[in-house]
């Protein structure tokens, strides 16, 4: 029988993972005004898309701003899936001074998704910077720079023309 000391000596992989955040329903987010439409090269365009497919997806990312859903405080998880053609969805977050986050997007097709982080006039900016730097997985962070409270966005946008209903979810965990 081993002494009870020796079980604060396991290694923190062995011990018990820290619990999810709470699972929250896209559905029942507020929904508000999203960021500007950015001005980033569609995902989708590639050798194997359909010239119609995405002459479609083109009109329905016309317009002024993404449509987005407010995030609440604390870390959680959003269940939602791809509502349109137009591929995207954003989701303000309040981030406070020296605050930050990290997005995690799963799904059964991960690879088809592009998560980002626009500030409200849908470009890249300070504390997202290190976005750019790909980590073959569906994920950005941001760390708020400023003296004052930030307002942020998280573009989650697909790489495929077809994605209509696929579910995905988004754990964002605050630091």
């Amino acid at each position: 029988m081993l002494p009870i000391a020796s079980f604060l000596l396991l290694p923190a992989a062995l011990q018990a993972p820290a619990p999810l955040p709470p699972l929250v329903d896209a559905k029942t987010l507020p929904g508000v005004p999203g960021p500007l439409v950015p001005h980033y090269p569609d995902p989708a365009f590639g050798p194997g898309a359909s010239r119609m497919d995405l002459a479609i997806r083109e009109r329905a990312r016309r317009g002024i701003n993404i449509p987005a859903a407010a995030l609440p405080a604390g870390s959680c998880r959003i269940s939602d899936q791809v509502a349109g053609v137009s591929g995207w969805k954003a989701y303000r977050v309040d981030v406070p001074a020296g605050g930050g986050f990290k997005v995690r997007l799963h799904s059964p097709q991960e690879a088809w998704f592009l998560v980002k982080v626009v500030d409200a006039w849908g470009q890249e900016g300070a504390g997202m910077l290190q976005n750019r730097i790909p980590t073959g997985n569906p994920e950005a962070t941001y760390r708020n720079p400023k003296a004052s409270q930030s307002t942020v966005f998280i573009v989650v946008d697909t790489r495929d023309t077809s994605l209509q209903g696929t579910p995905y979810t988004l754990t964002l965990t605050r630091n």
